[in-house]
């Protein structure tokens, strides 16, 4: 047992590339619905380079798709840790081997292979892949992410690989936020949110009354690059007296979604500037946040000066210091009041009804209480029901069911769409069900009958087929092709309508005949269109 803490203990890492890094973005920046889980690493803008495994290990898991993390690696290390690489190119040719073997057995392009420990070892540093620029990438990158094994929480790398990058720059704030809690603050004579910058501070006169939570817009930088970063540490003192810290590191996937709370998230939809609060929502329960037992909320009872500070810092340790003075002045504080046709939802578990429409709100979907301004209005198959003016995520899905309006010809080619689009549904005795992550975008029933339109777009190459496919309504669910009755391999290229198939890389053989070609598209409401070609090869 001695021998094996001491193995654990000896593991080190290194860089998964063999230059000089810069990042893209690093561990841990607000985004919607979710936090930045590792480091983007860029690839001097081309695409290829090799990816070698940061420590020793084995291959424990390989993902195919067209979005999200595109190719991706993971390697599962003996100290408790796997390590993703993502957005690959390509995979060395063990694992590339591997995978198109499970694709064939499969019948799809899309995959999600698991190896077992003695199936694909990898010593550190080792080549595993290609660098590249697949799934929701915007441009070639390496995005690496270091999480524990077991419970899949999200570690910052350079925690791992504290040498990655020079950095001797610090955080610079850009903007503070007062958010004056409803009935019961008031912020320079207003109850609305105030935003105000660090060169104003000097100059303007800050008074508050009650309750008042406060955030801050900052980045991260670091040497000889352009780019903006999350900031890892962020404290807020009142008097000298800490009342929030947060540490950006060790986040638990499942709390993903709470990054909606911790930021300002309507602030961000508006401006693409992101506020973090120096505040805890009721519902929040991240643990990267700390608070004194007011949550982080400012009480201003007293008429004198309250001195606020701000620390900024990153994993190096550079750091930054704001300073501004708020006088608590006595105000009036106005009542909270709705108006006509509002609707208050709670965080414990809620429901909204009307004669069309129910949405069933779980504990924990909302993270404080929330005012709804609903509208309905005419559609197509049911009425389209406006919950808010606003998008309003849900750390947990509301269930979602509205009534048919118009009589179809087969119930199970109906949805729900979500500002136009699909996000899928059943129908169950006159309603169409489905969950819903946003309760603040129009909610209606769709119908789709319509088969993909399926075409070859080429004919100049023999050995190379490509077919666009397309499906306006719902999208498409699966593609599948044969020659002669023998599956073949179509892969997307990029983010297009457009799948390619190289015949070489098959288990087709050429003859120089005509062939037939098979290929089959499918949607998400079950229409399917079947092509069929002759083919010389």
């Amino acid at each position: 047992m001695l021998i094996a803490h001491l193995l654990l203990a000896a593991l080190t890492y290194i860089s998964p590339v063999k230059y000089e890094v810069s990042l893209a973005g690093n561990f841990g920046e607000p985004r919607p619905n979710h936090f930045h889980g590792g480091v983007d690493i860029k690839t001097q803008r081309v695409e290829g380079k090799p990816i070698h495994a940061v420590a020793e290990g084995y291959v424990s898991r390989v993902t195919v798709s067209q979005t999200g993390y595109g190719n991706a690696v993971y390697v599962r290390h003996p100290d408790g840790h796997t390590t993703v690489y993502a957005h690959l190119q390509r995979f060395a040719p063990a694992i590339e081997a591997k995978v198109k073997k499970w694709q064939y057995a499969h019948h799809q392009w899309e995959a999600d292979v698991t190896f077992r420990a003695t199936d694909v070892p990898v010593a550190k540093g080792q080549v595993i892949a290609l660098s590249g620029n697949t799934g929701a990438s915007m441009g070639p990158h390496l995005h690496l992410e270091v999480h524990e094994t077991d419970s899949w929480d999200m570690y910052d790398p350079l925690e791992f690989i504290p040498s990655l990058v020079n950095d001797r720059k610090s955080p610079e704030a850009h903007a503070f936020m007062a958010y004056p809690m409803p009935g019961k603050g008031i912020f320079c004579g207003k109850t609305a949110k105030m935003k105000f910058k660090p060169a104003e501070l000097d100059s303007l006169k800050l008074e508050a009354w009650g309750e008042v939570g406060f955030g801050i817009h900052a980045d991260d930088y670091m040497e000889d690059s352009p780019n903006f970063y999350g900031v890892r540490h962020t404290v807020l003192y009142v008097d000298d007296k800490e009342v929030f810290r947060s540490d950006v590191n060790g986040i638990p996937f499942q709390t993903n979604r709470m990054v909606n709370s911790w930021g300002d998230y309507d602030e961000f939809s508006k401006n693409k500037h992101w506020f973090m609060k120096s505040f805890l929502e009721p519902g929040n329960q991240l643990p990267v946040l700390h608070a004194d037992n007011r949550r982080g909320v400012v009480l201003f009872d007293q008429e004198r000066d309250y001195h606020i500070r701000y620390v900024l810092s990153d994993y190096y340790g550079n750091s930054s210091t704001y300073r501004f003075v708020v006088r608590g002045h006595r105000m009036e504080i106005p009542q909270r009041r709705l108006e006509q046709g509002d609707v208050f939802l709670g965080r414990e578990s809620d429901k909204y009804e009307t004669d069309g429409f129910i949405m069933t709100l779980p504990l924990g979907a909302l993270a404080d209480d929330v005012v709804l301004h609903p509208v309905d209005s005419a559609g197509t198959y049911s009425r389209s029901y406006f919950l808010a003016s606003k998008s309003l995520p849900l750390i947990v899905p509301a269930q979602v069911s509205i009534r048919l309006g118009k009589e179809v010809g087969d119930v199970s080619k109906l949805f729900i769409a979500s500002d136009g689009k699909y996000i899928g549904g059943t129908f169950n005795d006159g309603w169409v069900e489905t969950s819903v992550y946003d309760i603040g975008k129009k909610l209606t029933v769709g119908y789709d009958d319509i088969p993909p339109v399926v075409e070859r777009v080429n004919d100049d190459r023999p050995s190379v087929i490509i077919i666009e496919v397309k499906d306006a309504e719902t999208g498409i669910e699966t593609i599948e092709a044969a020659v002669d009755g023998q599956f073949v391999l179509f892969a997307p290229i990029g983010r297009s309508s457009k799948y390619i198939c190289q015949l070489r890389n098959t288990p087709v053989r050429p003859t120089g005949q005509m062939r037939n070609l098979q290929f089959l598209a499918r949607d998400k409401r079950g229409n399917q269109r079947a092509y069929q070609t002759k083919i010389k090869y």
